[in-house]
């Protein structure tokens, strides 16, 4: 530039100093790579003060170096300073790889510039992503349809290994996130109290599993099968290669829908999976499966029930 423009680029750039706003230079600014090395850190972090598995960080170190790598060098601020690029950048995502995986990287980039953004207060407060149209996604469906029941069951019969037939059972007895279900130790299951225990689940707080007849006859499966602490070691991601025409989340699904058709209040089914309604604190739900003890055992017996008389499952 020539010497006048030098002169009037210096002033600008004292006025921003006397008002207290210096950015920092090219070599200094924050560049995503580094940032995203804080994020997983965070992420990690997070995952351990809670007591679980770092899983969403390893997601989404997954998808870091599938999609967001040719941003690594890039400094946050030019990346929001460019909108149009990041947008581009998503819709070549969708192109090549669909809209789930556009939108999953577009939610990193986007969740990361945040947490930089509360230690770097330089940072432009327009989000990369500002400019990104989101793919509309379908939600789930409602789960196995009843008549898929005893062709699951016929396929559920050949599975080896008694661990993994009583794992996809009782995914689908209780409605239990598979992950977390994975992590049940013998010391957690309460004959007494007629529940399990599944500890620091997914809201946090531990789920209190509230057992029936066939579940209790499932759990046997496991565990006259091994001495193992867990009830069903190295079973976090054995659901994804059982051959059962549905299984892991859907499991869960399937569940919500038979306690529909048997009737059971959709409060008690909330509190059944473990889940919190919208509004209502998983402290209080805990405090609803104690208080609701007989109507929840019997809630339970009729899903069971049910389940049972799709499956055709008269013992096992």
């Amino acid at each position: 530039m020539s010497t006048a423009a030098a002169r009037q680029a210096a002033l600008v750039e004292a006025g921003k100093i006397a008002a207290g706003r210096v950015e920092p230079g090219k070599r200094a600014a924050l560049r995503l790579g580094s940032a995203l090395n804080e994020y997983m850190k965070h992420l990690r972090g997070k995952a351990a003060r809670k007591g679980k598995p770092a899983r969403h960080a390893a997601n989404v170190e997954k998808l870091r170096r599938q999609f967001l790598t040719e941003f690594d060098t890039w400094p946050l601020a030019d990346l929001s300073h460019n909108p149009a690029i990041v947008r581009d950048w998503h819709e070549k995502i969708t192109r090549e790889a669909g809209p789930i995986s556009a939108n999953r990287a577009a939610e990193i980039l986007r969740a990361c510039y945040r947490h930089a953004a509360r230690l770097d207060r330089s940072l432009p407060p327009a989000l990369p992503t500002s400019a990104v149209v989101f793919n509309p996604e379908t939600p789930h469906g409602g789960g196995m349809p009843f008549k898929e029941f005893k062709g699951w069951a016929d396929k559920w019969r050949k599975i080896e290994r008694p661990i993994h037939r009583s794992f996809a059972l009782i995914n689908l007895l209780t409605g239990c996130r598979p992950r977390e279900l994975a992590r049940l130790r013998r010391e957690d299951i309460r004959p007494s109290e007629r529940v399990f225990i599944i500890r620091a689940a997914k809201a946090g707080a531990d789920i209190r599993v509230i057992l029936s007849v066939p579940i209790v006859r499932a759990l046997r499966l496991a565990l006259g099968a091994g001495k193992d602490e867990l009830v069903f070691p190295g079973c976090a991601q054995v659901g994804h290669r059982l051959d059962l025409p549905a299984r892991g989340v859907e499991l869960r699904r399937t569940y919500r829908t038979v306690a529909a058709d048997v009737g059971v209040d959709e409060m008690l089914a909330h509190f059944l999976m473990g889940h919190a309604p919208e509004g209502i604190s998983q402290r209080y739900v805990a405090r609803m499966v104690l208080a609701s003890g007989p109507g929840m055992r019997a809630a339970q017996r009729k899903i069971s029930a049910r389940m049972m008389q799709l499956l055709g499952l008269k013992s096992f």
